[in-house]
């Protein structure tokens, strides 16, 4: 019997030598994911349609007003620049593509608008099928933050002193027509 009661003890000490505090651990991946966004939107002014109908028009121009103005606005969760640029060097004619208006007689203006970035524009620039910047490295935000305009004009005094053609519309000499050219506003992030 002693050795029972022994033995007993024997196991019962024995089971308190290998019982030991178990730690353990668990791990929890976290990841983030940071998605580009980049979005322009064209609030007003998406279809700009000068009329020149009288002889004040073709010599002088048609100066900017809000029917002439184009506002848009970009949402990016980064910095970035705003590009401007015509599709082609002319305006073609609707009625008769042979008949030509150089896009260099139409000019554009983008105000300063918030703070940050450089504004390339504030002073009429004419039209052309290279690429402009328009806005350079303007700082990411809402589109709230980033609300733009840009100032749209036709072969003004201040415009040809400028341009190419350098000479008003009457001077031209254009064919009666309805000229259409697409122009484009990029966002490139930096």
């Amino acid at each position: 019997m002693r050795k029972l009661v022994l033995g007993a003890a024997m196991l019962l000490f024995a089971q308190f030598g290998f019982g030991q505090a178990i730690a353990d651990q668990a791990v929890i991946p976290i990841s983030v994911t940071l998605n580009s966004i980049l979005r322009l939107t064209i609030i007003s002014g998406g279809n700009i349609q000068f009329v020149v109908n009288t002889i004040d028009d073709y010599t002088n121009g048609i100066a900017n007003s809000d029917r002439y103005t184009t506002t848009f606005s970009v949402a990016s969760s980064r910095d970035f620049d705003v590009l401007l640029n015509a599709e082609t060097a002319n305006l073609l004619g609707t009625d008769d593509v042979a008949n030509v208006l150089p896009v260099d007689n139409i000019g554009f203006v983008c105000p300063v608008a918030g703070t940050g970035g450089t504004f390339n524009a504030t002073s009429v620039t004419p039209l052309d099928v290279a690429q402009f910047t328009l806005i350079t490295a303007r700082p990411a935000g809402g589109s709230t933050d980033n609300e733009f305009t840009v100032q749209w004009e036709l072969a003004t005094t201040a415009l040809i002193g400028v341009n190419t053609t350098g000479a008003t519309l009457l001077e031209q000499s254009l064919n009666p027509d309805n000229y259409v050219v697409n122009t484009f506003i990029v966002v490139d992030p930096n």
